[in-house]
């Protein structure tokens, strides 16, 4: 009966997103490249169960990379978990329109050569799979810009690789169902190209020193006096709470260690400020639940990153904490219609914590 059930519920899903006018194109040579069903027949419990374990097979392949010694660091390791990560989440939404095998072809292909040459250059292009617009070029032009720079590029892969491929989602969002469906996946671009900024300037390559200690002594000469201008800095970072924390949970003790070292990494950044004005950590939940429950439980989790900053040394008059509930979603899509399971992933976006700094850097 639970196997007729959630057929059942797929079956509605679908038919309710061709109802909807959504666009759907059947998927080309992608289907074949990853071994993903095509996407129309996605409609029975045994071709979903083949296509996830399509999805988890790439997983495991990316694991024994990483444990071969292809660093989380390595662009093009991340950028194939990237087209792999948005793959999963279009999965759960039951996209029908060829963007999750094109996805999935890209990771695919990325994986294939590490796998062959763990140093190969690939995965550096990021097509607009499944007829995507190109939006924002201002955004494709700064990470390019970044990317472009191999010495820091260690410290950014992560970030900028997700921030290519957020881009080309928004524009599949807004090519499928118009600009509104896009503008949470710009913005969270934007914050992206921010947050790669911030790890650039902050980048210590490994032979730094080394560079500083051959380079000649610089020549002392005489130098007007220039009144000093202090620039204020504005910086936002947004953190997956599922990353942060187990579900439903929100203590020191639930913290994940994956969350821990985010918060760590944010925490040396705040350092590296001569001030700061204003620090700002918001707990934001999805919208399961009522606000009674949810109120707290983001409460809870802004004053756990505080404290959390405070037993890292993070030396600010105050950090305000606080708890927004479910009031600021940024997921659009995510239908109610779906399996529980599969609406708790669709809306991870929606859990997050953001961190929010003004002050002046040194």
């Amino acid at each position: 009966m639970k196997t007729l059930y959630f057929t059942a519920i797929a079956a509605l899903a679908l038919s309710a997103c061709s109802m909807s006018g959504v666009k759907t194109e059947a998927p080309g040579p992608a289907s074949q490249a990853t071994g993903l069903v095509t996407a129309p027949s996605r409609i029975t419990d045994e071709r979903i169960l083949a296509d996830r374990r399509t999805i988890d097979t790439l997983q495991q392949r990316l694991r024994v990379l990483n444990e071969a010694g292809v660093a989380l660091s390595n662009y093009p390791f991340a950028k194939a978990q990237c087209w792999l990560d948005t793959a999963k989440t279009q999965y759960h939404e039951n996209d029908r329109t060829g963007y999750i095998e094109e996805s999935l072809t890209e990771s695919a292909r990325i994986i294939k050569a590490l796998e062959a040459d763990k140093t190969a250059k690939v995965g550096f292009e990021t097509p607009l799979v499944a007829r995507s617009t190109r939006l924002r070029d201002d955004l494709w032009a700064q990470l390019s810009a970044l990317k472009a720079q191999e010495s820091t590029l260690s410290c950014t892969a992560r970030t900028v690789a997700c921030a290519e491929v957020r881009l080309v989602r928004a524009g599949h969002a807004e090519e499928q169902t118009g600009w509104r469906a896009a503008v949470a996946h710009v913005q969270m671009a934007e914050d992206g190209v921010r947050s790669a900024g911030t790890q650039a300037a902050a980048c210590k390559p490994a032979d730094a020193a080394l560079v500083a200690r051959s380079a000649p002594a610089p020549v002392p000469v005489a130098a007007a006096v220039v009144p000093v201008v202090q620039t204020i800095t504005k910086e936002t970072y947004i953190i997956l709470a599922d990353t942060l924390f187990q579900f439903d949970k929100s203590g020191r003790g639930d913290m994940l260690p994956g969350g821990l070292q985010r918060l760590a990494t944010v925490a040396e950044r705040l350092k590296a400020y001569q001030s700061i004005q204003t620090l700002t950590v918001q707990g934001h939940t999805d919208r399961l639940g009522s606000d009674a429950y949810n109120d707290p439980l983001s409460q809870n989790r802004a004053a756990t990153v505080r404290a959390y900053f405070e037993s890292l040394g993070v030396k600010v008059d105050k950090i305000e904490a606080v708890g927004r509930g479910k009031r600021e979603p940024v997921t659009t899509t995510c239908s109610n219609s779906l399996p529980r399971a599969e609406l708790i992933q669709c809306l991870q976006p929606d859990r997050r914590v953001a961190i929010e700094i003004t002050g002046v850097v040194k």
